[in-house]
């Protein structure tokens, strides 16, 4: 691929590119320098090969949980990495803990869990940081994990770091959630608190595998296992979820989006918020199914909310309203805001390749009114707005504010 065409110089603006290139600079200079000096040990060699061989025998024990948490979970979502590489962070060099988190997330990537490669590779310099400020922290505050006694005092050394990870992690993702799509307040761009509570695990446990791989080996069959029943605990967290799903595309159906987005809007009434509302409908969708048949109409319509879960917000509303309509609720988000979030999907589809026969365009009708409780009135603006994008040319939105 072309570096013209990378998804990266999509980003909405070039702050937040020089964000994501400047933490993937840092992590691969921080690598460098750490393997260039600082000496390696004998005790490096065999935690680290170990490490590999359980973060890629990992990915292909849990990839059938992977597969569908992936269906249905719409968007990026913890993927307990954090067992073997919060582990790498406590027991091996610097660099080598880098490569063991580079090698985790990519094997993972290159088994089939999809993202657009920038995005990989942020997640992964993000880690990298993370581990380095967490190595930092025990060697400023405490002793490397090898030197230190087992006791509560080391304990909560250990614990501390671990904190840092985490913290640091959070912040630098935070900050590209944040301004990758528009926020008006930075708790939307959190993850939720059981997504934070499943990390924070996953951290306890690399804890627990640096000190089998030093004290007791054994025990790292254990963990294995209790990170395997972890993950389907997850998943079945997830399969709750499935019935509310469209089958199609993996979006809320339509009967689960209206109860949700009612949800929203009276909990944006009493806060006072703006609330925002996309309807998405493709361009010439008939044709499309005329031309290559419904199933090629399918992946047109998987392709498009694919899209979507993209180019949103973790904490908007997306869901499949019927047809080849698609609607987005955007909770604390003006107009302005709403439409660069609507054109970005425009574009993005518009631009999108693939495997799909043509190209296909969509057209966006947007409603927005602060403190509005009638979903009905907001989707009927929505509605009027995409019906003079249609008869204006179509791949274009169009936008009104609810009256009254």
């Amino acid at each position: 691929m072309a570096l013209t065409n990378w998804a990266l110089w999509r980003l909405p603006n070039r702050g937040l590119i020089g964000f994501v290139l400047l933490v993937d600079v840092a992590a691969i200079a921080g690598s460098a320098w750490s393997f260039l000096r600082i000496p390696f040990t004998r005790g490096d060699a065999l935690p680290f090969a170990i490490l590999i061989v359980s973060a890629v025998a990992y990915t292909e024990l849990s990839r059938p949980v992977e597969r569908v948490r992936e269906r249905f979970a719409g968007t990026p979502h913890i993927s307990l990495d954090s067992v073997w590489t919060f582990a790498a962070v406590l027991l091996v060099h610097p660099a080598l803990a880098a490569l063991v988190i580079a090698v985790s997330f990519f094997y993972r990537w290159f088994r089939g869990q999809p993202n657009p490669l920038f995005r990989r590779m942020f997640s992964t310099s993000a880690t990298v940081l993370s581990g380095f400020a967490a190595a930092a922290f025990l060697s400023r505050y405490a002793a490397p994990f090898d030197m230190l006694p087992r006791d509560v005092s080391a304990f909560g050394s250990i614990v501390a770091a671990g904190g840092v990870f985490l913290l640091v992690n959070t912040v630098l993702m935070t900050i590209a959630v944040y301004y990758g799509t528009p926020h008006e307040r930075l708790r939307d761009a959190l993850a939720k608190p059981f997504e934070y509570a499943l990390e924070a695990a996953t951290i306890a446990l690399g804890v627990i595998v640096a000190w089998a791989l030093r004290d007791w080996p054994v025990v790292l069959l254990l963990v294995v296992g209790i990170t395997l029943v972890l993950h389907r605990g997850v998943l079945l967290r997830q399969l709750k979820r499935q019935a509310r799903s469209d089958a199609k595309t993996g979006l809320l159906n339509a009967k689960a989006w209206r109860e949700a987005a009612a949800d929203e809007l009276d909990r944006a009434r009493r806060a006072g918020r703006h609330t925002s509302l996309l309807m998405v409908d493709v361009d010439r969708f008939k044709l499309i199914n005329d031309r290559h048949g419904h199933l090629v109409g399918d992946r047109y319509l998987a392709a498009i909310a694919e899209t979507l879960r993209t180019e949103v917000r973790g904490t908007d509303l997306v869901g499949r309203f019927g047809g080849e309509e698609f609607v987005v609720l955007l909770p604390g988000t003006p107009a302005v805001h709403a439409h660069a979030i609507a054109e970005r999907i425009r574009s993005s589809v518009a631009s999108r390749a693939g495997d799909l026969p043509e190209h296909v365009t969509v057209s966006i009708g947007l409603a927005d009114r602060p403190g509005v409780t009638d979903l009905d009135a907001v989707l009927a603006v929505a509605d009027r707005a995409l019906y003079e994008a249609k008869n204006t040319g179509r791949n274009r939105t169009s936008g009104y504010q609810v009256t009254g």
